[in-house]
C-alpha cells in the first residue's frame, strides 16, 4: 500500500468511527428513555398505580349490557 491509499484508508476508517460513535450516544439515550418508562420504577410506580387505579373506577361506571329501557 502506499501513503495516497493508507490516507484513504484512515479517512474511511474516522467516517466509521464517528458512525458507531453516533450509533453507540444513541443506543445509551435509548436505554435511559427505557430505564424511564419501566412501571417497575419506584418513582413511576405510583403514578402508574393511580392511574389504573382511576380507569378500574371509570370502568366500573360504565353499564356493559345491552338492555331494554
Amino acid at each position: 500500500m502506499n501513503i495516497k491509499d493508507l490516507k484513504e484508508k484512515i479517512k474511511g476508517l474516522k467516517k466509521e468511527i464517528s458512525r458507531l460513535q453516533d450509533e453507540n450516544n444513541s443506543l445509551w439515550f435509548m436505554l435511559d428513555e427505557f430505564d424511564k418508562s419501566n412501571i417497575h420504577n419506584p418513582e413511576y410506580n405510583k403514578i402508574f398505580e393511580e392511574a389504573f387505579k382511576k380507569l378500574r373506577e371509570q370502568s366500573k361506571m360504565i353499564h356493559s349490557k345491552v338492555e331494554e329501557a
